[in-house]
């Protein structure tokens, strides 16, 4: 009869192992569910941010201009990318400072003097103060053997030309013709030049037979 009595006493417990057992069961598969959704939720917003960035690199992609110092699609000026080919690029320098890099561009990929389009790009790899760039320029004219009139006609239009240019800055001068060339600071245009003899002058800076810097000359012009 104990016996019996003591079987009879446990089964109130196996029935409340039971129910808690069951109760377990439940709470686990709940939170089972609860994690399922959030883990199918972060992937959702992680595939939707991820086409979002797609969208936006496309986008920079599609509609920025190449660095190489040419486009601009808000630029008037009417000349492409497309329709201008690197002639040559070369390093200035003065003993152990680099001062820039130069890029020239024409219609052809091919140098002719006083053919136009025509594009110079100057990427500066030092600041420099735009009173320096100009008394620069100044010196190379009177090493060209430009007269003091037209330094100084040309003078005003330095002026106004030139910024001061910090380390990475590029400066492009772009000449459709001899009466429509403009500067342009990283892309942006800057300033439209006035003088229909300034374009000329300017680019025999690099570009003259008798330029201070020939060998700088000759890998502008892709002569080796």
């Amino acid at each position: 009869m104990k016996t019996l009595d003591n079987g009879d006493k446990s089964q109130p417990h196996i029935k409340q192992f039971q129910s808690s057992h069951w109760f377990v069961e439940l709470l686990f598969g709940v939170m089972g569910a609860l994690v399922l959704t959030l883990i199918v939720a972060v992937s959702i917003n992680d595939a939707s941010a991820n086409d979002k960035n797609d969208k936006s690199d496309k986008s920079g992609i599609n509609g920025t201009s190449d660095k190489s110092g040419i486009s601009d699609k808000n630029d008037k000026s009417g000349i492409s990318d497309a329709a201008l080919i690197q002639v040559g690029t070369a390093d200035m320098s003065l003993l152990w400072l680099d001062i820039y890099s130069a890029k020239l561009f024409s219609i052809d990929g091919k140098y002719q003097a006083n053919r136009f389009p025509m594009t110079l790009d100057i990427q500066y790899h030092r600041d420099i103060d735009a009173i320096d760039l100009v008394d620069a320029t100044i010196e190379q004219w009177q090493h060209l053997g430009f007269t003091e009139a037209n330094i100084a006609l040309y003078r005003q239009q330095l002026v106004n030309a030139w910024p001061d240019v910090k380390e990475g800055d590029r400066l492009t001068f772009r000449v459709n013709n001899p009466e429509d060339a403009a500067f342009l600071l990283n892309d942006t245009p800057y300033y439209q030049v006035s003088n229909a003899q300034f374009p000329e002058a300017f680019l025999d800076i690099w570009l003259s037979e008798k330029t201070s810097r020939p060998e700088l000359r000759n890998q502008l012009i892709g002569v080796n």
